[in-house]
């Protein structure tokens, strides 16, 4: 946080977040709802729901995140 390219950097960041974010509102999640339909759409939360407490909370666990 001490780096004079923090804020610009942190600026770029929440803007690529927030394009992200945008896009996958206004474009994917549609099409997903048109595709699934809202009974699978329910059922994929309720397995998400399932899930979620056997996830890793760091991030960085995920083998993944390493390579």
């Amino acid at each position: 946080m001490d780096d004079e390219r923090f804020d610009a950097k942190m600026t770029v960041l929440m803007e690529n977040v927030r394009h992200h974010v945008e896009e996958e509102e206004q474009e994917w999640f549609p099409q997903v709802r048109s595709a699934m339909g809202r009974n699978q759409l329910v059922e994929l939360g309720e397995e998400l729901t399932a899930a979620k407490p056997g996830a890793p909370r760091d991030p960085l666990k995920v083998p993944s995140a390493r390579e």
